[in-house]
Parts: C-alpha cells; structure tokens; sequence
C-alpha cells in the first residue's frame, strides 16, 4: 500500500465515518442515551426475568454498534445494579447479559469495535482484493443477522444461569420520559445513520457517484459537525474527554508490528505450522473446517491476550493460509475480526467483560466459565458458518 494523496482522498469518506462515528459516541454519552434506553429495556421486559435479560443484551449490543463496548458497560452498569438491589439471585444474570451483548454489538457495524478499524488497515496494508467493496451499510447486510442470531443462542445461554423460580420480577409501571437532549441525541443517531447507509448504497448502485462521494463525504461531516457543536450539545473539550488514546496507539504498533512480522518472516512461520495442523486434521481448503479452526483459535487466544493483540497477529497469518489454500483472505480475515469480540469465558477477555464482573461483587466466575465456555464454542460454529458462507456472497 503506498500512501498518497489520491489514496488518502479515495479512503476519506472511511476515515470521515469514523470521525463522524467517535463525535457520535460522544453525543450518545452527553445525552444520557444508554439511560434511557436501558430504562425502556426493563419496561419491555413485562415482568418476566427472560425477557429482562434478552432486553437488556438487544440494547448493549445496539448500543456496541456504535460506541466503544465497554463505554456501554459503563453506562449499563448502574442500570444493572439498581435492578440487583431490587431483585433477588439475579447479579449474574444480570452481569452477563450486558457483556455478552456488548461483545456481540461490536462486530454489527464497521465502527462497532477497535478490531475492525484494525481490519481496514489491514486490508490496505496486504493490498487484499475487494477491500474497497466493503462499506457502512453492506456490512450491515450479512452482520446484522449474524448479531440477532449470537444473541438469541446469548439469551438462551444465559438463561441457564437463572434459578428455578426466578423468572418472575416486579414491573415497571411507567415509561421514561425522552428528554429535550435526549431527543436531539436520537436525530443525531438517525442523521448520522441516513447519510452513511445512503451513501454506501449510493457507491454500490450508482458508479458516478463514486467519484463525488469524497466531496459529499466531507460536506455532510462539515454540516454534521455545525449541527452538533452549534446546537449546544458538544462542545470542544467534550472532544478529547475520553478520547480513545488505547485504540490510537494501537494503530500505529499495528503499522510497526506488521512491518517487523514481514521483515522476519514470521507470518509465514505461523502460517506454516497453521497449515500443518489443517493438514494434520484432515481439512482442505473447499469447506468451512479452516473457518471453523481460525474462529476457535482466535477466541481461545483472546480469553486470555488483549482482543486487538490476537487479531493483529491473526491478520498476518491468515493472508498466508488463504495464499496456500488458494482462498480469499477477505472472509478469513472478517472471521479473524469478528471472533475476537466474541469471548465470553474469562473476566480478561475484553475490556467490558473486566470492567462488568469487576464492578458486580457477587458475580460467579464459575458460571461465567462454564457458559462463557459453552458459548465460545456454539459461537464459533455460527460465525464460522456464517461468514464462510454469507459473507462471499456480499464481497464475492
């Protein structure tokens, strides 16, 4: 990849959707969104502890599509705690419904989670063919079935932490009410997600288009901005409050990392003894048993690595083992992205899985492994599948 003039201008719409997408998250924190959605959660639950917990994963995992997961833990977590006062045998429960849900809303949209803006340096770093394909709203079309599924085999895990009894609760009797803010949050939610759907089905229908997207890009993030910060519901600072400085340096040690991999020749040392356990295990390059094997071995290294970290490093190797099995590395490296959200098992897997059971005293870790394990596997069988098979139909 060599990065000029004409390449930052063709990928600027991209860098100005995650701009825009970081001003977005800041908007959702300052307006108390994550509240009051939280709020309308426990009002859908209708009494029924189930459908509490099924409630409460849809809105961290509607929430993760958009702002960092475990800023959504945070917000979620005084929710949950005012519901554990309330309510009895159900801290666990509680506790891992939001992190099952917030791990799974990280990889529903393009912004949803630090490990695919590591995808999309990845790409153009490898030069990998049909990268430029992928935009806002397609990734939508194979990733947002995908989250309804984890989550309901989510919600049916979890559901096995309930005691016998305990699926009756209280109900709450009114609504929350939308505040002025709160409204203005919403319009900026839905702004932001009508120009970028738009415009990606824009580049996909219309080929002029392609050429003025960049332009358009930029006025809409220039409007955007003006609205935001003009109407009083950011200011500067807010900007750099909470800035994701975690995610910025591990954008640049992604840049240094893979260029030390390549200098060494280590992605083909771990792509060659990846390849020699696919063929000691019999699989080939036709079916899904390499999808499968990838998603197993990049969630089981991320239960105990930093997420961003395993999936770095799985970049690299995969580019390899598609080149061997004369594959397309573009759904491989997807799965690598994906999967590495998608730990549940271990309070160090991810951020919010840490930041959830270290702010819940009474969490059971013995519960959170067993089920954490249980649906690490079933998980991988589902995103192996479904991406092996639904996202070439989209890229293909």
């Amino acid at each position: 990849m060599e990065l000029s003039g004409s390449y930052i201008y063709d990928r600027l719409p991209l860098i100005l959707l995650f701009v825009t997408g970081y001003i977005l998250y800041r908007v959702t924190a300052s307006a108390a969104l994550p509240e009051y959605l939280s709020a309308r959660a426990v009002r859908f639950s209708r009494g029924r502890a189930d459908y509490l917990l099924l409630s409460l994963m849809g809105v961290a995992a509607l929430l993760s599509m958009f702002i960092p997961n475990a800023v959504t833990v945070l917000a979620m977590i005084p929710v949950i705690r005012k519901l554990d006062d309330e309510l009895e045998s159900m801290t666990t429960p509680l506790t891992l419904s939001i992190i099952y849900g917030a791990n799974i809303g990280g990889m529903g949209s393009i912004i949803g989670s630090p490990a695919n803006l590591l995808l999309i340096g990845a790409l153009d770093l490898f030069d990998i063919p049909g990268r430029k394909a992928i935009t806002f709203f397609n990734w939508f079309e194979w990733a947002l079935p995908l989250v309804v599924f984890m989550l309901l085999l989510a919600w049916v895990v979890v559901r096995f932490s309930l005691s016998a009894d305990g699926n009756k609760i209280a109900r709450e009797q009114r609504g929350p009410l939308l505040l002025p803010k709160q409204r203005k949050g919403l319009f900026v939610f839905c702004l932001f997600l009508a120009y970028w759907s738009g415009a990606s089905i824009l580049v996909e229908m219309v080929p002029a288009y392609r050429a003025y997207d960049p332009l358009v890009a930029m006025g809409f993030c220039l409007f955007f901005c003006s609205y935001v910060f003009g109407s009083g519901m950011l200011r500067i600072p807010d900007m750099v409050q909470g800035i994701p400085k975690r995610g910025l340096l591990f954008l640049v040690l992604l840049g240094m990392l893979i260029v030390l991999v390549r200098m060494f020749r280590i992605d083909e040392s771990a792509a060659g003894l990846f390849t020699s356990i696919l063929d000691a295990l019999g699989q080939s390059g036709e079916g899904f048993g390499i999808y499968l094997i990838t998603a197993l071995m990049v969630i089981l290294l991320t239960e105990f690595l930093s997420n961003t970290v395993v999936s770095t490093a799985f970049f690299a190797v995969v580019v390899h083992v598609g080149v061997s099995y004369e594959l397309n590395p573009l759904p491989l490296m997807i799965l690598v992205s994906t999967a590495s959200t998608c730990a549940f098992m271990t309070p160090v897997a991810t951020p919010c899985n840490g930041l959830a059971v270290g702010e819940m005293r009474g969490m059971s870790l013995k519960t959170m492994f067993v089920l954490g394990m249980l649906l690490n596997v079933l998980g991988a069988l589902m995103l192996s599948f479904w991406i092996w098979w639904i996202v070439p139909l989209v890229y293909g």
